[in-house]
């Protein structure tokens, strides 16, 4: 990805801690299980029955996500910022 190594763990420093351990057994194939549970148990929302589900303003309290773009990123992706004052 060209970038350093202190940045990369910055970045994403959860998912390389977890990578360390070996790759999920299942290979990252979702089989649906929690959407199955939703219907089971009458849910109405799935986040009811995710272990760890993102907040109503879609953060995630684990990877600490939505984090910083930096300037670099928005320009490589060509993004305008209509900044409101």
């Amino acid at each position: 990805m060209n970038i350093k190594e202190e940045e990369a763990e910055q970045r994403f420093g959860f998912f390389l801690d977890a990578l360390r351990y070996g790759a999920p057994p299942h290979g990252g194939i979702a089989l649906g299980l929690d959407r199955w549970v939703m219907m089971f148990t009458g849910g109405d929302n799935i986040r009811d029955v995710i272990a760890f589900p993102k907040t109503q303003k879609a953060a995630d309290q684990m990877t600490g996500a939505p984090s910083e773009v930096d300037a670099r990123q928005i320009r490589d992706l060509h993004i305008k910022l209509d900044v409101k004052q």
